[in-house]
């Protein structure tokens, strides 16, 4: 069977900016097969992508070859690639509240995409735009055709995106990142849409994601990208279980798994920030000898993949000393807490945390798992002092910091590490002013005590203390929530929130992050409360877990007990989504 699309040899560049973001790479896709193109932030897999539908600016140089259904791509001109774009290939964005238009009902923007290729008329066009909505799940699709992309839910939002990508049929979706966004439980809504949906049109995706777990629940080969090349290719099983070159090995290996040792060191992949270096040179940008932990002996790609690959021990970094059925006082006691929001014209008001109880013992990692609108955060920032409760008290280290003014004396044993690592921090600012920010504050030190002890943070969470003047914007996302960590570490808390701290990463640096948490938790004897919707990454991270549905916990136990034993069907259903690959890496 001939490819439906055929890359081969690409190579896209930015003059202006002195960078090579794709290089050589060749792949191909069959009529009505899945791939997944899988890398890291800057693999150049999204700029692949962009490429294939022409999406490139002026300031891009492509050369190469990109031959759809044997027509070349590369080279055409504008009327000729609008005529395929839309038309035949599509495309499905991250984020759909970016991607669609906020001024415009969502019907009228699925119906525009399907007149700008159909010559029909506005009500034909609206119809059609209805039918599509009722297909992707849309309840009363006629109705919610009117309304605007921020009266929908991230799933929901994501439902139109689709809606908008195959209202014409085409023959290939690329989708990038469709569902990294999301909950487990939407996740997998989505995916099982577009799977269905797939077969019934018979159409070809091309799968952009970092998540190996999508991965192998929806391709059947895989492209792995790094640093502008492609370093492996093969059948998806291939890649998962037996990869050769030892980035891919890493890179799989550094996902948590349901069957790992909680607290274990995961395996990592060295993080490269090119922006600090200056330009990389010819040499680093080729296959790069990596020194990547892995679970056995380093197998060679061929004379040129020749990558020694370090094995570091697994060793458990220990969970927590406060557990489940031991005489401990607890460190943090929250009891009954009620947050009320209220409600906007016409609706009622929204209980947004409803007689949410639990305990936090001294050193223990505490996991509260719920999805988006479960409460996780109005939870984290009432803790933090950051909302009071309409009802209800926290009680930290015996004494009751329910109310801000309670606390004041408290404020730097609780401290957060925020989900987005770019947005907590001053663009503005460098990062020794944004870690030494705290110090100037609650402390006497003078401004070299301040920079000593910026710099003696910065080398505890891993990062070069000469970082003290760089910017936020010159630091990759796990340096940046690096910085995140020392800044929170600043005022030597005994309590540390993290909201979400890895969703937003990339696995291997993921992997880092996690690893650097649980290593300070053990050093330093802090307790933790992890806030995530991954159950995988929680799984891994805490000793204890409670999982939060619509603003009540409806189950709290042991780790084991809730991954194995659930007794909420809530529970149930978050396990039953999360999309794991059973891989062993070599």
């Amino acid at each position: 069977m001939n490819p439906l699309l055929e890359v081969s040899g690409l190579n896209v560049a930015f003059p202006g900016a002195g960078v090579r973001a794709v290089r050589d790479v060749s792949w191909q896709v069959g009529p009505g097969e899945t791939i997944g193109l899988v890398g890291e932030s800057g693999s150049g897999k999204s700029a692949t992508g962009l490429a294939v539908l022409g999406l490139h600016g002026p300031g891009a140089r492509i050369t190469g070859s990109i031959r759809f259904d044997g027509r070349e791509l590369v080279g055409a001109d504008e009327r000729e690639l609008r005529g395929i774009r839309g038309r035949r290939i599509s495309t499905i964005f991250q984020d759909a509240l970016d991607a669609l238009n906020p001024y415009r009902p969502v019907g009228a923007q699925i119906a525009e995409a399907y007149r700008l290729h159909h010559d029909v008329s506005r009500t034909a066009a609206r119809t059609r735009a209805v039918e599509l909505l009722e297909r992707v799940g849309i309840d009363r699709a006629g109705r919610r055709a009117k309304d605007y992309p921020h009266q929908f839910s991230g799933g929901m939002r994501q439902r139109v995106m689709i809606a908008a990508a195959l209202v014409n049929e085409p023959d290939l979706v690329i989708a990038d990142e469709p569902t990294t966004a999301l909950d487990a439980t939407v996740q997998a809504q989505v995916l099982r849409l577009l799977t269905e949906l797939q077969r019934e049109m018979g159409m070809a995706v091309v799968l952009v994601t970092h998540d190996f777990g999508v991965v192998s629940q929806m391709c059947s080969r895989v492209v792995v990208m790094y640093r502008g090349r492609v370093v492996e290719q093969g059948s998806a099983a291939e890649v998962l279980t037996a990869a050769r070159h030892p980035y891919a090995r890493a890179l799989v290996a550094s996902v948590p798994r349901m069957d790992d040792t909680p607290g274990s060191r995961l395996p990592t992949v060295p993080e490269t920030v090119a922006s600090l270096m200056g330009p990389l040179d010819e040499e680093a940008l080729s296959d790069p000898t990596l020194r990547v932990p892995a679970a056995g002996e380093a197998r060679s790609d061929g004379p040129e993949d020749t990558a020694a690959v370090e094995v570091k021990g697994a060793e458990g970094f220990g969970i927590g000393k406060g557990r489940a059925g031991e005489k401990t006082t607890p460190l943090l006691r929250a009891r009954d807490l009620t947050v009320t929001f209220p409600g906007r014209i016409g609706r009622a008001p929204l209980r947004a945390v409803d007689g949410v109880s639990f305990d936090i013992a001294p050193g223990e990692s505490f996991g509260l798992v719920g999805e988006s609108g479960s409460g996780k955060s109005t939870i984290s920032r009432v803790l933090l002092g950051l909302r009071s409760p309409d009802d209800g008290s926290v009680v930290f280290d015996g004494e009751d910091i329910t109310r801000p003014a309670r606390r004041r004396g408290r404020a730097p044993a609780i401290q957060m590490v925020f989900q987005d690592p770019y947005g907590s921090l001053n663009p503005d600012r460098r990062i020794g002013h944004t870690i030494g920010a705290p110090l100037a504050l609650h402390t006497d030190l003078s401004r070299t005590e301040r920079r000593e002890r910026v710099a003696a943070l910065l080398t505890e969470v891993g990062l070069d203390p000469a970082l003290a003047d760089a910017y936020p914007d010159e630091l990759s996302g796990g340096m940046r929530q690096r910085v995140g960590i020392a800044r929170a570490l600043a005022l030597e808390p005994r309590l540390l929130v993290a909201d979400e701290p890895v969703s937003a990463l990339d696995v291997s640096v993921q992997a880092q992050v996690l690893n650097l948490l649980t290593e300070l938790r053990r050093s330093r004897g802090l307790a933790m409360l992890f806030v995530s919707h991954d159950l995988t990454v929680v799984r891994h991270m805490c000793s204890r877990i409670a999982v939060l549905h619509q603003g009540r916990i409806v189950e709290v136990g042991e780790r084991d007990q809730i991954m194995e034993r659930p007794v909420s069907d809530h529970t149930r259903a978050l396990l039953d989504a999360m999309p794991a690959p059973a891989h062993h890496p070599v």
